[in-house]
């Protein structure tokens, strides 16, 4: 009787799970499909936005040349190597900063001389700095990008500013969908996305994608870059220059709440903690924006106004003048 006790169990769990799966299939929110849209090939123009091209490396990148769209004001140039801003030669003559991140460190919607990293080399003289920006990076594409493109320029220090497209919601993660690496087995299973569904709105008070049995909404197996995966991603950019810096970025919920509200917070409190431990400098921005102006400081929920960059900018500037004044 003992031995079969065990049996026993093991036919229940079975039973229940697959029970739990089978109703939530017939009564819960449907999974994202997978993405079989055409992907751009390398070089070719994305033909989901004509500024873009298609990359190897990363997915996508900026296509060089003058860029009239992202609701930049007169328009910018991307050079060969898919940054903002004009040719950048590999010899060096002054510290080198390189700031990383998606479509808020390239500047959407920002004149070339309102960006983050244009009024951060004004407030750091003697000191170089070049945008690695790209709309839509993620951490693991930004890191992509920089293997392939930017190691070439040997910068002193990176700035890490990746933060909104990681968390956004997709059928698979980056990583899967443009590296090849195997899709989490757990994230096929519609019981267990609706249990961590649950359990994000049981901590955080609200999600993202509302969900509810009988409705069938679509809802996100997966973030395009898991929590894990972002902690990984922060700390291997400390090993691709001597000296590396961490950006959390605002959004609008900062100047009255003085947090996003979900479960983007804690990717804040992961790369505040990185920071921490690896004694890097951390530019901790959204403390700075509470009871400010929401309308005069972004165009919407995460793209700041001139004047949000110009707030940026300056914490940042502040949390790396220690390492500017020893580096120059």
């Amino acid at each position: 009787m003992r031995r079969t006790r065990p049996l026993f169990a093991v036919i229940v769990l079975v039973l229940l799970l697959g029970g739990a799966e089978g109703l939530s299939r017939l009564f819960g929110p449907k999974l994202m499909p997978p993405d079989r849209s055409p992907q751009a090939k390398p070089g070719e123009t994305s033909p989901a936005e004509p500024n873009m091209v298609g990359d190897a490396a990363a997915g996508w990148r900026p296509k060089v040349g003058p860029q009239m769209s992202f609701g930049i004001p007169g328009g910018t140039t991307v050079n060969s190597r898919s940054m903002r801003g004009g040719e950048v030669s590999v010899e060096k003559s002054r510290p080198r900063v390189l700031v990383l991140g998606d479509s808020t460190i390239f500047g959407v919607m920002v004149a070339d001389g309102d960006t983050i990293e244009a009024r951060l080399a004004q407030a750091l003289p003697g000191v170089e700095v070049l945008n690695g920006g790209a709309p839509g990076y993620t951490s693991w594409q930004a890191l992509q990008a920089f293997d392939d493109r930017f190691a070439a320029l040997v910068p002193d220090l990176i700035v890490v500013g990746a933060l909104w497209s990681d968390t956004q919601g997709a059928d698979a993660p980056d990583a899967t969908r443009f590296g090849g690496r195997r899709a989490p087995l757990a994230e096929s299973s519609r019981a267990f996305v609706l249990l961590r569904e649950w359990v994000r709105e049981a901590r955080w008070g609200k999600r993202v994608e509302k969900v509810g049995f009988g409705i069938q909404k679509v809802m996100a197996p997966s973030v395009r870059v898991p929590i894990d995966d972002y902690e990984t991603n922060l700390r291997a950019f400390a090993t691709r220059a001597p000296h590396v810096a961490y950006l959390v970025l605002p959004c609008v919920n900062d100047p009255t709440a003085g947090k996003v509200g979900d479960f983007r917070d804690a990717y804040r409190a992961v790369m505040r903690e990185t920071a921490r431990e690896l004694g890097a400098p951390l530019a901790d921005v959204p403390p700075t924006f509470v009871g400010s102006d929401p309308g005069k400081m972004f165009y919407d929920e995460v793209h700041p106004t001139p004047a949000g960059d110009a707030k940026v900018a300056e914490v940042l500037a502040a949390a790396l003048a220690p390492w500017a004044a020893s580096a120059r």
